[in-house]
């Protein structure tokens, strides 16, 4: 009786199945593009933990979201225990399916407009008053997230060769949300339960995936005391938690990270949900809270109830 772990990036597990060996968790690994998966026989039993990305194809996997939602569908055909299951892919590769499940459960999120082709792109600026960003519906680390002034700034980016158009073609054109610091907040949640709150300085780019294998240059961010891009926050309360909480049961996500930020206004304005989720080792060592641990507990624990 095993974990599996199905994903397409060997070093964002890494920490995982450290874990998992500390823990002596007898594990697998299913990486989606390496591994011999055959479908054609009824799969192993064991706890199978879905922690493909959206950004996959930034890493030469353009089909490995496609071939995973057909291994969970094979998985779930035979009454297998899958953490992350269909929702949760689903969302992870739509923000359009993300918004609308967040506005259902009365959580708010940035106006935004989503697009097909760069007339509907530019017709859509027409929209905003202020400054709006562009993104990506299928993306992940900060990919297509541009920041404009007004509709004549995007008319001369769409016509110029810089223009990166989304994986699945659909662009969004969201309200920039001027917030003061230049932080966002992500929370992580566990067993669909929270586990811990990330301030991140947000001050020099958009890219602010957590994972060490990321963040490749040393900076030090003025934002936070201790210098690092990433802050685990202490005390931490936020009035949506309880939301965040049930949203995730309804759509069968188990392990996400929820981003948000805070607007001028003081309204929280939540803009992404990462079912694949990563932490930022400096942060988890400065608090004491480490999220792969506590991953790799819940799928031992979750083996235990299948035994």
């Amino acid at each position: 009786m095993k974990a599996y772990i199905i994903h397409e990036n060997d070093e964002w597990t890494l920490p995982l199945k450290s874990e998992l060996n500390k823990l002596n968790i007898p594990f697998e690994d299913w990486h989606v593009e390496k591994s011999e998966i055959d479908l054609g026989k009824s799969p192993p039993e064991g706890v199978f933990y879905n922690r493909m990305s959206a950004s996959s194809h930034a890493r030469g996997h353009r089909f490995a979201p496609e071939y995973t939602a057909a291994i969970i569908n094979w998985l779930t055909g035979h009454k297998r225990r899958v953490i992350n299951s269909g929702n949760a892919l689903a969302l992870e590769v739509s923000k359009s399916l993300q918004y609308l499940r967040l506005n259902e459960a009365g959580i708010k999120t940035p106006k935004s407009i989503f697009c097909n082709n760069k007339n509907q792109i530019l017709n859509a600026a027409d929209h905003f008053t202020k400054p709006f960003i562009t993104k990506h519906n299928r993306a992940g680390r900060g990919l297509g997230v541009k920041l404009f002034k007004n509709k004549e700034e995007l008319k001369g980016y769409l016509e110029s060769v810089n223009f990166e158009n989304s994986i699945d073609g659909i662009s969004i054109l969201q309200e920039y949300i001027e917030a003061d610091p230049k932080v966002i907040h992500r929370v992580e949640f566990i067993n669909s339960k929270f586990f811990y709150a990330v301030q991140v300085d947000a001050s020099e780019s958009f890219e602010l995936c957590p994972a060490d294998a990321c963040n490749i240059e040393e900076q030090f961010c003025p934002t936070n005391p201790d210098g690092n891009k990433f802050m685990i926050l202490k005390d931490y309360k936020n009035a949506d938690l309880a939301k965040y909480e049930k949203f995730l049961k309804e759509n069968d996500i188990e392990v996400a990270g929820i981003e948000y930020i805070i607007g001028p206004d003081g309204s929280h304005y939540t803009y992404d949900v990462n079912t694949n989720t990563n932490y930022n080792s400096i942060a988890e060592k400065n608090a004491g809270l480490f999220g792969m641990k506590q991953i790799a507990q819940f799928l031992g624990e979750e083996l235990k109830k299948i035994k």
